[in-house]
């Protein structure tokens, strides 16, 4: 049975006000600030809290998991960013090089894939092990994408990640399962998203973007996602992978962690850095809904 449209697209409609609220009142950044990395350590802990050792088996998703951080962390960046540089030429590559970089939202990836009817225990393994090899691979990456145009700190970049990600699973591991419900801890990470977005954007002046570029960046956003999709339907057809796990596989691989994303935008104070993370994060839990949709139309 669906959900109704309003529930289906409630966070992407919180977002947007969220976006309204840090550009007509900013004020309140400075007190929002300070929150960022505990917010993001937060929502780490929520994407792991959810997530059952004893219910991965990585023997048998091995190549399926392969595969994923193949596409998550080698393919579709390195695919992704010449599309972005073809089509775009100012800071907004560095938005899209970022994203490109991070994890996978594991929250959204597993919602989807439980709406589309996939293996939903692929997409909580490949959840887990993109989160665990972050530290090492987002570094590696985002170098790769910027390292000729930016010098990438990656240093401090290697340590704050660790914090987040060493930090988020510490608190799953100490904090009993039964603490919070899955309907807290949902709204917990939502709010937690929205107060990362406000402060993103209460922290730039996003009044100067003009609509056009708006435009363009949203596009870049759509084959960006197009083309994680076309790539786990390359492995679907390569590897003769059935449907219920090629959803996983996308939705995994595709499906970037805004949290992660933003923090590391901050250091650039950049506008167009932290506007593309963003429409690039709605665009991706936009298609999520409509792929999801398809499959029970």
């Amino acid at each position: 049975m669906k959900r109704p449209a309003i529930d289906r697209y409630q966070n992407v409609l919180f977002i947007l006000g969220a976006v309204c609220v840090g550009i007509v009142a900013p004020s309140f950044e400075s007190y929002t600030a300070p929150l960022i990395t505990p917010l993001v350590i937060f929502l780490v802990f929520t994407s792991l809290q959810g997530l059952r050792p004893g219910e991965i088996d990585l023997s048998s998703y091995a190549i399926l998991v392969a595969l994923s951080l193949c596409i998550s962390y080698v393919l579709l960046p390195m695919g992704g960013i010449h599309l972005v540089e073809f089509m775009l030429a100012d800071s907004s590559i560095v938005g899209f090089a970022i994203a490109l970089s991070v994890p996978t939202t594991a929250g959204s990836a597993i919602v989807w894939t439980r709406l589309a009817r996939g293996d939903v225990q692929l997409a909580t393994t490949i959840s887990l092990v993109s989160l665990t090899v972050a530290p090492v691979a987002t570094p590696i990456v985002l170098t790769q994408l910027l390292g000729s145009q930016i010098a990438v700190p990656i240093g401090t970049l290697l340590f704050d990640l660790l914090i987040i990600v060493g930090g988020g699973a510490l608190f799953a591991l100490c904090v009993p399962a039964t603490l919070f419900s899955t309907r807290t801890l949902d709204r917990g990470s939502t709010l937690a998203i929205l107060l990362l977005i406000y402060t993103s954007v209460a922290s730039v002046d996003v009044t100067d973007i003009a609509g056009w570029h708006l435009l363009k960046i949203g596009s870049v956003s759509i084959l960006l996602v197009g083309l994680g999709l076309c790539l786990s339907l390359l492995f679907e057809r390569s590897f003769n992978i059935s449907r219920h796990q090629t959803f996983p596989l996308f939705f995994a691989s595709s499906l970037k962690n805004i949290g992660i994303a933003l923090l590391i935008a901050l250091a650039f104070d950049d506008s167009l850095v932290v506007l593309s993370i963003i429409v690039y994060y709605i665009i991706q839990q936009l298609s999520g809904a409509a792929v999801a949709d398809a499959t029970v139309s």
